[in-house]
Parts: C-alpha cells; structure tokens; sequence
C-alpha cells in the first residue's frame, strides 16, 4: 500500500467516526403510551425554533405536505384505536399535515420509511381528515406528547413554536364494561353482605340494577367513595371485578377485588369479594 492510500484510508476512517458521533440539527426522539394494553408510539425528529419568527406560514410554507425533518414521523399501534373519530388500524404509519391558515389535513400513510423531502401521493389507502391548529405556548423544539391517560384514551398533542394540534385517541377496551341484558338477569337484586376485616364485620346491604347495559352496584359501605357506586365488569362466567368511576364515568377497572356468584338454575344465590390472593373479604345472600 502507497504512503498516498494509507493516509487517505486513515483519514476516512477518522472521518467516519466523527460522522457517526456528530450531533444531528434535529436529533430523534420517541413517545410511548400505553393505555389498557394498547401501546402508540410516537418517533419523529425534534425541530428547533432557533429564534425563527414564523414558522407556519413561513419555514413551512402554506399548502406544503409537512412531516417535521429527516425521516417522517410516524406512528405505531399495537391494537385498532380511533384518533378523532378515524379508525387507525394496527401497524405503522408516516404523519403528515398539508398546513394552511385555518385548517390542516393530517395524512396517515401506510408507507412508513419517507424522507421528509417526498411526501406521499394522495391515495385511497390513506387516512386523511382536517385539524385546526391552535395557538400554544412557546415550544422552542417541536414535542410530541400525550397529555392526559383515561381507561378509554388519551389526548395526543403536536406543539412547535406558539402552534400546535392535539388528537383525542380511543381504544378498545381489555375487559368489555358492558353486559348483555341476559346475562344480567341472573344477578340483579338485593344481597345482604357480611363484611370480614379488612372491610370490617357488620352486615349491609349490596344491590344490583341494570342500567343503559352496565351492571350496576350500590354498596353505600364501600372503603372507597367511588365504589360506593360502580360498575360489574365481566371477568368471565360469574366473576366480576369493581369499577371505580368518577362523575359516572369509568376510571379504573379493580382487578383485584373480585367477586365470585354462584348460580342456581341460571340465578345467583349470592357472591363472595376476594382480594388480591384469592383472601376472603366478605360474603353475601341474596335477599328474599
């Protein structure tokens, strides 16, 4: 090997290494939430205002199809969900937006890997739909981010600059809430429950309706307000697990307070709750 090819060999070499640890204009980042075991990932670049004074309108000019920089964003779903409506289907998409003055149309394109610079084509496999972009405070690098979690979604959120747009995310529950209205038959009624300790050792009254297709339970004894009225959610063939609910609508679903109904020629005589480890909380009978 010449004098002349080893130092070009030795230079590329070096060179290389300092391309693989450079920092990048707009560095890469994820987000991930998972809500009741649907998991949505967010991977994108993060954009830098860097002192720019308008960025909509002016860094992206109206009417241009706008991922953000280096390879499109993209969204991944573990399960089916809805985003604003929209049925999304499991897989991986690239995001988009066709920004304007009022309204965007957000593209979700079956073609994942698109650099930034070739937006998709429209096509009937898309899912497009408008968004309007509302007015945020100052963002200095664009963020994706999920801003609130509930048993049935979460509220997903664009911010870069003063703009931003937000998305409300649906998912399919695990554990079905509601019950079918013959299988409710078999145990709506009034149970006297004996409580044991921890819950303590009196006798109360626990009664069971059917209402706009949940189970519904009163038990005014309850350790926890919010159970005092709550949903039966379906954990199978005579087991139900308690539904904690804020102003009437699901918030948790409490699986480890269980409660087991025998049944008697298609009705039950009564349940017994168990906690975590199978340990007996209280039993109950059905009241004549």
């Amino acid at each position: 090997m010449t004098r002349t090819i080893l130092v070009f060999v030795v230079a590329a070499i070096g060179l290389s290494g300092v391309a693989q640890a450079q920092i990048r204009a707009s560095e890469r980042a994820a987000v991930t939430q998972t809500v009741d075991g649907t998991t949505i990932t967010m991977d994108y670049s993060r954009l830098h205002v860097r002192g720019r004074d308008t960025l909509f309108g002016g860094v992206v000019p109206w009417g241009k199809v706008w991922t953000g920089a280096n390879w499109a964003t993209t969204i991944e779903v573990n399960r089916d969900i809805t985003i604003d409506g929209y049925a999304l289907a499991t897989g991986v998409y690239s995001v988009w937006f066709e920004v304007q003055p009022e309204e965007w149309t957000v593209i979700f394109d079956p073609e994942p890997r698109r650099f930034h610079l070739f937006p998709p084509q429209p096509s009937d496999e898309q899912i497009r739909f408008p968004v309007r972009p509302t007015e945020y405070a100052h963002t200095e690098l664009l963020t994706w981010e999920f801003r609130d979690v509930r048993p049935t979604g979460t509220t997903l959120q664009l911010a870069w600059g003063t703009t931003g747009v937000s998305f409300d995310i649906g998912v399919s529950p695990s554990r079905p809430v509601t019950v079918a209205e013959g299988m409710a038959k078999r145990y709506v009624g009034s149970y006297r429950l004996g409580l044991r300790p921890p819950l303590g050792s009196e006798e109360v009254p626990f009664d069971i309706r059917y209402e706009n297709e949940h189970l519904v339970a009163t038990w005014e004894s309850a350790p926890n307000p919010n159970l005092r009225e709550t949903w039966l959610v379906s954990l199978g063939e005579g087991m139900f697990a308690i539904a904690e609910l804020h102003d009437g609508e699901l918030f948790d679903v409490v699986v480890d307070l269980v409660l087991e109904f025998p049944l008697d020629e298609g009705k039950a005589t009564g349940f017994e709750m168990r906690a975590l480890g199978d340990e007996l909380w209280a039993t109950a009978e059905r009241s004549p």
